[in-house]
């Protein structure tokens, strides 16, 4: 009975490992295959960011290639004209007019005559450059962007500043926009430009390094690019999200 006895509980042990083992070789498995998926998944993942890279790398070509020619264009129409109007063309395209008491009063939206001879004179010749076949299907949006000082009045009050200069600022950029659409040399473009020519009041929120040349109205072109780019951008900060979690 003892022997027997023994027997049982030997048997008992031994069931006993080998349930343990197939727990252990269980778990084992399933470790495997979790970091298997996981391989997978990250691989996957590395292709399709080297891939987002690459593309994005094409595009950044590309729209460094578009901005110098553009930049080159612009120079080449306007260079004898920029000291005469006292404006400039900077490297990301940007042609600012500088000479705040020929553009308006003080205060006022309404565009002073000298900036309307401007005008007619640099617009047509502006948007003859930006409608050409090599610019024109990459042109997002043609910006007239207005601009103030920080001050306003006798004020002190930033709140008043701000709002009181954003409001005159969007004021005079459409004014700006206005007259180049319905006065300017520009009607064989016109159902274009009703599809990317904006008018954007910033206030202060850009200033330059004085009161008075922060009064300024500035004419930049956004290309698809910049959305193309920040699209991807957009998708490779979601596709590196699941990643930082493993």
């Amino acid at each position: 009975m003892i022997s027997n006895s023994k027997g049982s509980e030997w048997i008992s042990i031994s069931d006993m490992m080998a349930g343990i083992m197939m727990i252990f070789l269980l778990v084992a498995v399933s470790y495997m295959v979790v970091i298997s998926s996981t391989e997978k998944r990250l691989a996957l993942q590395n292709a399709e960011l080297l891939e987002l890279n690459r593309q994005m790398s094409d595009i950044a070509k590309t729209h460094q290639n578009l901005q110098v020619k553009l930049y080159n264009d612009l120079i080449a129409e306007f260079s004898n004209n920029l000291e005469e109007w006292n404006a400039e063309i900077d490297t990301d395209n940007t042609v600012r007019f500088r000479e705040p008491d020929i553009l308006f009063d003080q205060g006022q939206k309404v565009v002073k005559i000298r900036f309307k001879e401007i005008l007619d004179d640099f617009f047509p010749r502006y948007i003859k450059i930006l409608s050409q076949e090599k610019y024109k299907d990459d042109i997002e949006e043609i910006r007239i962007e207005g601009h103030t000082s920080t001050e306003w009045k006798n004020t002190d009050s930033l709140e008043v500043r701000y709002l009181a200069n954003a409001e005159l600022s969007q004021a005079r950029a459409l004014e700006v926009l206005k007259y180049c659409f319905e006065y300017t040399n520009i009607s064989p473009h016109k159902q274009w430009l009703i599809k990317v020519l904006r008018a954007n009041g910033l206030s202060f929120a850009k200033p330059l390094e004085s009161q008075e040349l922060s009064r300024r109205v500035e004419f930049k072109t956004l290309t698809k690019s910049d959305q193309k780019i920040l699209k991807i951008l957009n998708i490779n900060k979601e596709l590196q999200m699941p990643m930082e979690s493993f």
